[in-house]
Formats: structure tokens, C-alpha cells, sequence
């Protein structure tokens, strides 16, 4: 936590790591080991890359499981799926994409579709 907020102006450091760990609870899942990276961390340990930190989300020295953004069920989870948890007067949200395209809609409605290439 301490290199994250290092010569930031963060007034509450505290509430940052917990907003953190929040965020990681919603949106970062223990994925499924297969048996190439398994070999690949068994290999990392034969060679003395220690300690096994197993699954973890912390940036630590020696070999751990990080979390994937797809759930048991294979889901995938963005940080869109934190909007359902905001308060719709007291949010707001910003883009940030690459326009690709624009398309008009030629019926006399005068609506503005978008195409992002995010």
C-alpha cells in the first residue's frame, strides 16, 4: 500500500486500500489454475523463486496466483459492474475512447449513435 500512494496527495490512505480491496472483491475472481502455468510455478520453486505466496492480489517477492476478471461460472467482470453499486445522483462518469465511427440515423430523429473502438 505504501509504494501505491507514495507522493500522491491522497488524504486518507486508509480509506484508498479499503476502497481497493472492495473493488478487488467485485471484480477480480481466483482463477482456475491449468497445468501449463502450474509446471511453469513448480518450475519457478525447483529454481528457488520462494516463497509460494499461492493466490493473492498483493505484489509480492516470489510466486503467487493473481485474480482474473472472469469468475468461477466464467463470467466476465469490468469496472462497469461497480455502476450497479453507485448512486445515480451523485455519480459521474467518463470515457475516455477512440471515435471510429459515427452513424446518424436517417429516420427524421436527429439521434446520435456512436461506434467506440475502445
Amino acid at each position: 500500500m505504501v509504494e501505491v500512494l507514495r507522493g500522491s496527495k491522497v488524504l486518507d490512505p486508509k480509506l484508498v486500500w479499503e476502497s481497493y480491496q472492495w473493488v478487488a472483491k467485485k471484480v477480480e475472481f481466483e482463477p482456475k489454475v491449468l497445468a501449463w502455468p502450474e509446471a511453469v510455478r513448480d518450475g519457478l520453486l525447483e529454481a528457488g523463486m520462494l516463497p509460494n505466496n499461492g493466490f493473492t492480489l498483493e505484489h509480492l517477492y516470489g510466486t503467487k496466483t493473481g485474480g482474473s476478471i472472469f469468475d468461477q461460472t466464467g463470467r466476465r467482470h469490468t469496472a462497469a459492474d461497480l455502476l450497479e453499486y453507485a448512486d445515480p445522483s451523485n455519480i459521474t462518469v467518463y470515457l475516455n475512447a477512440t471515435l471510429h465511427r459515427i452513424l446518424f440515423k436517417a429516420d427524421g430523429n436527429y439521434s446520435l449513435f456512436l461506434h467506440l473502438s475502445v
